[in-house]
């Protein structure tokens, strides 16, 4: 064997590491792998040899550790191009190694592999030769003939498909369409011992990723968690302030923050007052499930309630209404005591929209015959005209907004549209910062945290906004409560001579409707 063979041989073995390595052995061999023999495409100074900095190579540490990893970060800190470097050196020096790379988009996920793709490209030839031989070049995969394999996926894929994989990196897992989706696909790869690692800058709190992220500092799950800020790449405190004054507040922090606080807390640019959120309290309601309008209580079941209904008290619900499917969209509705302001009930669950018809007139029944507001785009006809035929009556009828006098029409239901969903939106956010809500609910706290206005100008919640909807439409529903055509008065005594006299005006027999309803509507029927 030449002289230059050996050296070349030496030089192999000093970027695959020793058999049985120490964390710090591998950490070394990756760093002089990077540092002599990778390379990677910088913006200005075009093809250059990537030498780590210190963030770089203790989080590498850190993935070698721990099995499931999460990453906090700034944005354009070189932590992408860390995790295509990582992913090529575990496969390209050892066998039988299946890495998968989720990213948002396929386009996202193309672009990911091509710098891997691109640091391949640049080996030197002898160590292109000495390793394994590449066998598919696709844009979204590498596969080596060492029986090992880089895959770059669209979060919309199941990476738990069968294949033996070694681990999975979740690329800016904060924006995906379906965080929580793509964890259930990642989940049985880890069972069986896999890795995961998690990379992303915030995208406001109380989604996935802030719950993943909570969960690694408070140890309530497996996860390893590191934060690195701004200052974790090669800019200074000059560049910092250019940032500070040309962007706005809630990117500034999303994109550069300076503490794991400032990255969730003030990022995603909200549509609520996030200082207004954050002076609600949760309280925990009594769980249960209505069942022929009796509430039972149940340990999980979709129905919640903070307050139970007076004789005299006047309710509203508004009701967003889902496709009725075991995942995606759920349907939701609150209930809001007008009297006082307080969120005193949630439904919130997958159902088909005709059986949430039934579910929402128990709850109308049961808050003494609420006005309900339901959401009638596509799947809301389906609901309303189920409410209808149970034989509930206290419906909302769509109105003209723009009138100066809006007349009720004989359209059933609220129509969220172009216009109707700022309005709805901008008056959910004045009651709530005019202090006029009282909202306890913990989750539907945490979508208003999330709902966001994106920058074609749009808003939703991420990755759902039921709750933020149904809130909204309740809070609509306020405004007409009290109208003679929604409102009989106060409350009439049961079996009293007014209450059997205003079933012969509206021509209603009690016998239209369920005994049970009766029953909640009047405090009798709840199961404790």
């Amino acid at each position: 064997m030449e002289l230059n063979e050996l050296v070349n041989e030496r030089e192999w073995r000093v970027c695959r590491g020793p058999k049985d390595p120490t964390t710090d052995e591998l950490v070394e061999a990756f760093t002089y792998f990077c540092k002599n023999y990778w390379h990677i495409k910088h913006p200005e100074r075009g093809r250059i040899k990537f030498t780590m900095r210190t963030a770089q190579i203790e989080t590498v540490r850190s993935w070698l550790d721990n099995r499931y990893s999460v990453v906090l970060k700034a944005r354009q800190i070189g932590f992408s191009t860390l995790a295509a470097a990582y992913s090529f050196w575990l496969v390209f020096f050892q066998s039988d190694r299946f890495v998968i790379m989720l990213s948002r988009t396929e386009r996202e996920a193309m672009k990911l592999l091509q710098k891997s793709k691109y640091g391949h490209r640049w080996l030197p030839e002898w160590m292109r030769i000495r390793g394994p031989r590449l066998l598919t070049d696709h844009q979204l995969k590498m596969v080596f003939d060492n029986e090992s394999a880089i895959e770059s996926l669209p979060s919309s894929n199941d990476p738990a498909r069968g294949e033996s994989v070694f681990l999975v990196i979740v690329d800016e897992m904060a924006f995906l369409p379906n965080p929580d989706e793509a964890w259930a696909s990642i989940e049985p790869i880890a069972d069986v011992g896999g890795r995961v690692i998690c990379l992303s800058t915030a995208n406001g709190s109380g989604n996935f990723f802030h719950s993943l992220w909570v969960g690694s500092q408070t140890g309530t799950n497996l996860f390893k968690g590191i934060f690195w800020s701004w200052d974790a790449g090669d800019r200074d405190a000059d560049w910092y302030e250019v940032k500070k004054k040309s962007l706005p507040d809630w990117q500034l922090h999303q994109e550069y923050p300076r503490s794991p606080e400032e990255a969730f807390i003030k990022s995603g640019n909200p549509v609520f007052d996030l200082d207004v959120i954050s002076a609600m309290i949760p309280s925990r309601p009594e769980v249960g499930y209505l069942d022929e309008s009796d509430f039972i209580i149940g340990s999980d079941g979709p129905m919640k309630v903070w307050e139970y209904p007076e004789l005299n008290d006047i309710f509203v619900v508004g009701a967003d209404v889902a496709e009725g499917l075991s995942y995606g969209d759920y349907s939701s509705a609150h209930v809001i005591n007008a009297k006082t302001g307080a969120v005193v009930g949630h439904w919130h669950g997958h159902i088909d929209p005709d059986l949430f018809g039934d579910m929402l007139a128990y709850i109308g029944w049961m808050f003494n015959s609420a006005l309900i507001g339901v959401e009638n785009n596509n799947h809301g006809l389906t609901t309303l005209k189920a409410l209808q035929r149970s034989g509930y009556q206290n419906i909302y009828r769509q109105r003209r907004l723009a009138n100066a006098r809006p007349q009720a029409t004989e359209v059933l239901g609220w129509r969220t549209t172009s216009s109707s969903k700022p309005l709805m939106i901008d008056e959910l956010s004045a009651t709530m910062r005019n202090e006029e809500l009282d909202l306890a609910c913990e989750n539907t706290i945490a979508e208003l945290r999330t709902f966001v206005r994106k920058e074609n100008g749009r808003m939703q919640g991420s990755p759902h906004d039921d709750r933020v909807i149904s809130l909204a439409i309740a809070n609509q529903m306020l405004k007409f409560v009290y109208l003679p055509e929604y409102y009989a008065g106060e409350t009439i005594p049961r079996n009293s001579l007014a209450w059997w006299e205003q079933f012969l005006k509206k021509d209603v027999t009690p016998t239209n409707q369920p005994l049970g309803a009766y029953n909640v509507r009047h405090g009798a029927g709840i199961t404790r």
